[in-house]
């Protein structure tokens, strides 16, 4: 049986090395990608349906979407405009913004993102981007070779070895190949949140009735006058909630008496219980309460202190991520190491223009920062002369750095 059973091991294991890429409908580990796909799509619906969960995704997806794109050489100098890299979004179906905010939504809800390379068929350098949803696109991972392979119908017929596709996510699987999403993780907080919302809604539907039993204080109960009085009881209860969605006012004898079983919102602490689902949300997805609403975790002295730990804390390893995977698949292999492409986090800090002044003011006295590149990063047009790099009167001529020649001569 041991002999018989390392043939065919062997003989399975050959097969996929040969045949790297099995059919969908073949292949298990294909066929499971494709159901997880599915379940995946249930767990980011439920997710997405939580207002903590749905505001936290929309900001950290609207941040990064807005970061302006740069593409520049080894010296960080942009890139000349008429460069491939700036037009790689001219012909795409959706804007950069709107392709960028749904490949962070799929990375955090799905745990992968995925953007098809256009090519030019005869110079092989990127051509147009395209927006892979991560519900269509199907991923094979091989772990003979450690190989990942894709397949979306509407961009390619048969797999692809990856050269063709960006593929985004942030914590990995067991294999480090592919990711999984934050509901796979959190789904008990999410769960938790979906039932807490499911009781604050039955809650107040009902105008915050409570629910109880009808009970009497007599020991000997007259026959058939207490089915009566229970008969016009339950009529006018009926009576009350189906008129009035369940806050009417029913009266009842002086001998009978209501013992509540339901809890108040008080006392089953239905808003802490609520509030700290923000917290644990918040949690998850590595952002501060404050920028879900949550106001009683406010510890910042500005809005630019709470912006700046958003982007150190949340937004930086979704940065390098786009910026680390755009260069590897997009610079042609003969450029690698020569140009790269930059999200410029500028926007996000851009919070209060006073301290965003003096920031200026300071790099460019400094002579850290010429004029034009302090202007470039506001958004101005160069000037004349605003290239070079000054700093106060020191014995440099004409306070210019570099400027060894006239130095020289004097």
């Amino acid at each position: 049986m041991g002999l018989f059973s390392r043939k065919e091991k062997r003989s399975k294991d050959d097969n996929n090395i040969k045949n790297p890429c099995p059919t969908p409908q073949t292949d298990d580990n294909v066929a499971t990608t494709m159901s997880l796909s599915n379940l995946l799509k249930q767990s980011k619906g439920s997710a997405m349906n939580l207002s903590p969960f749905f505001a936290g995704v929309n900001i950290i997806s609207n941040s990064v979407a807005m970061m302006k794109w740069e593409y520049k050489d080894d010296e960080d100098n942009l890139l000349s405009q008429t460069h491939y890299l700036w037009h790689l979004f001219d012909n795409s179906k959706l804007t950069r913004f709107n392709m960028v905010k749904n490949l962070i939504e799929d990375i955090i809800c799905h745990g992968n993102g995925f953007i098809y390379i256009e090519r030019n068929e005869e110079t092989g350098k990127p051509r147009t981007l395209h927006y892979s949803p991560a519900s269509s696109t199907v991923m094979y991972f091989n772990p003979l070779t450690n190989d990942m392979f894709y397949l979306n119908p509407s961009f390619n017929a048969k797999w692809d070895n990856g050269d063709n596709f960006l593929h985004f996510f942030m914590q990995p699987d067991s294999t480090g190949f592919k990711g999984q999403s934050i509901p796979s993780f959190a789904y008990k907080t999410i769960d938790l949140s979906s039932s807490t919302e499911k009781a604050a809604n039955d809650y107040y539907s009902t105008g915050g009735t409570l629910f109880g039993l009808i009970t009497t204080n007599s020991t000997t109960p007259q026959v058939g006058t207490q089915d009566k009085t229970m008969k016009t009881l339950r009529q006018s209860w009926d009576e009350a909630r189906s008129q009035s969605k369940g806050t009417g006012t029913i009266f009842i004898p002086a001998d009978l008496k209501f013992q509540q079983l339901s809890s108040s919102a008080k006392d089953s602490a239905l808003v802490e219980s609520r509030q700290y689902n923000i917290t644990e949300i918040a949690r998850w997805l590595n952002i501060s309460p404050v920028l879900l609403g949550d106001l009683t975790h406010t510890q910042y002295g500005s809005m630019s202190d709470a912006q700046k730990e958003f982007l150190i804390h949340t937004l930086a390893p979704y940065v390098s991520m786009i910026e680390e995977q755009c260069t590897k698949k997009l610079i042609m292999p003969s450029r690698h190491c020569k140009e790269y492409v930059d999200l410029d986090e500028n926007s996000i800090l851009a919070v209060d223009k006073e301290k965003e002044a003096n920031y200026y003011n300071t790099l460019v006295g400094g002579g850290i920062m010429s004029v034009n590149e302090a202007r470039h990063r506001l958004g101005l047009p160069k000037v004349d002369g605003g290239d070079s790099l000054i700093i106060p009167y020191t014995n440099i001529a004409d306070n210019t750095i570099g400027n060894t020649d006239k130095n020289n001569e004097d």
